[in-house]
């Protein structure tokens, strides 16, 4: 599959379960995007994830870099819970969470930070490409 296609899908795939992206001339995917944005009377949550996604043709390897930032204040009552999964250079994290507000009103969120990755390594494995991870954003730009 051609370098257009793959980005495609992956496009369409974050789409799917609501992740905007950006296509420019400094790298051909990225998404810099809050997660979750909570807030309860006794406090608040942020997540906000950033990503840098490269096709390279000249060694068909997709280069792949991602930052999240996590904030948390305030007081709560409630049950959350994290877990964290490696398969091969793949970390999944699931983040749950009920939090309830001094008058009892509940509030959740729920969802896989690990998709993301995990939707660009299957695409590049199904189109024969490398799939590798960077620790630096500058190498998943042009």
């Amino acid at each position: 599959m051609e370098k257009n296609e793959i980005i495609a899908n992956i496009i369409r795939q974050y789409e799917e379960i609501g992740i905007l992206h950006k296509t420019s001339g400094v790298t051909d995917i990225s998404v810099d995007q809050e997660l979750l944005d909570a807030k309860h009377p006794t406090g608040k949550i942020k997540i906000h994830y950033e990503n840098a996604i490269l096709l390279s043709e000249k060694d068909q390897t997709i280069y792949f870099w991602e930052l999240t930032k996590e904030i948390k204040s305030g007081f709560s009552f409630g049950f959350s819970s994290e877990s964290f999964s490696q398969s091969g250079s793949t970390l999944s994290r699931k983040v749950k969470a009920v939090q309830y507000s001094a008058d009892g009103k509940a509030y959740e969120y729920d969802f896989d930070l690990g998709k993301l990755n995990q939707i660009v390594k299957s695409a590049a494995k199904e189109n024969g490409w490398k799939f590798k991870v960077v620790l630096l954003k500058k190498k998943a730009l042009y």
